[in-house]
């Protein structure tokens, strides 16, 4: 660039000097950008495709004399990451990624769902960084995706909300559970590819999985009510193990527990989901039990699983 107090940059060979290196900068910088979308593009190897996404997803293509008029926007190279990803791993037909006419903006559809949600990524400007996917129609943020940290985050009142509630009466549940399972897998492959930090919260089926429910005093008649509406649907409700809480078999070898964790003195209730092969999340027997659902929903002050709160405070 020009700089008033040395005398070479005033003449005009010099200014034209500066001129052209700052052009062939510029361009060294939009050839980086091919490079980086090739390897997004064309790589097999999970290292080298969440390198360059994570390269991408801060990347300045534009400089002060080359500008580039037709550029995708950071969030877009997360959605392009998180399809390869799963391409990687032979699950690529589940995702189609939909560009919007007229526009270099990328939207994604789950397969199994089709037009009955869009979704895209939307990048955090706090300090926290990171994205976030939601849904773009109901701005759901279903979870959150950190590749610097490697940390992913799924929402238990978004997906609640979406699943559970939105699509409920008119997505039949083994279409809902087929495209959840889709964003699990992604969060899987994270975990074991790169060893990322993974919260999956109400998605989580492993029976030491402790549901941390969000009021820490559960009133009596929330557990009163559920034994009311499981007589009413031909189960039973029995007393905690431990006395505390209380437990009900829904078949097929599924047991529910809702009960006080106590900790340090410190009330901490919790749900619990254990079944023989470790399947079922609570999120399935929301799913798959309708009086179950029912309980939730309408106690959902108390009962709603709470998320990680730094990230969904």
């Amino acid at each position: 660039m020009i700089n008033e107090n040395d005398p070479s940059t005033l003449t005009t060979s010099g200014r034209l000097l500066n001129y052209n290196n700052a052009i062939k900068d510029g361009l060294q910088t939009g050839l980086r950008f091919t490079e980086l979308m090739d390897q997004l593009i064309k790589t097999t190897d999970p290292d080298e495709l969440v390198t360059a996404a994570t390269e991408l997803a801060d990347f300045t293509l534009d400089s002060d004399f080359v500008t580039f008029p037709h550029q995708y926007s950071h969030a877009d190279y997360y959605l392009l990451f998180m399809s390869r990803m799963l391409e990687l791993h032979d699950q690529g037909k589940h995702v189609i990624l939909q560009p919007r006419d007229h526009h270099e903006e990328l939207t994604q559809q789950l397969t199994p769902l089709g037009d009955r949600g869009t979704f895209n990524f939307r990048v955090e400007t706090s300090e926290n960084g990171g994205v976030y996917y939601r849904e773009r129609a109901t701005g759901q943020s279903l979870f959150y995706l950190n590749l610097e940290r490697k940390m992913f985050r799924f929402n238990s009142h978004a997906l609640t909300q979406l699943f559970i509630i939105d699509l409920h009466d008119s997505v039949p549940a083994d279409t809902i559970k087929a495209s959840v399972g889709i964003l699990v897998d992604f969060a899987r492959y994270l975990k074991e590819d790169y060893g990322y930090s993974v919260d999956f919260n109400i998605l989580d089926a492993a029976n030491r999985q402790n549901y941390a429910v969000r009021s820490t005093d559960l009133p009596a008649g929330v557990v009163d009510r559920l034994f009311v509406m499981a007589a009413q649907n031909d189960y039973m409700l029995t007393n905690g193990v431990n006395g505390n809480g209380a437990e009900i078999a829904l078949g097929r070898g599924i047991v529910v527990d809702i009960f006080n964790n106590q900790l340090d003195g410190q009330p901490e209730w919790v749900l619990t989901v254990h079944d023989d092969d470790q399947k079922i999340s609570w999120f399935d027997v929301l799913l798959r039990f309708d009086f179950m659902r029912d309980w939730y929903l309408e106690n959902l002050t108390e009962l709603e699983i709470t998320s990680d709160p730094l990230i969904f405070g």
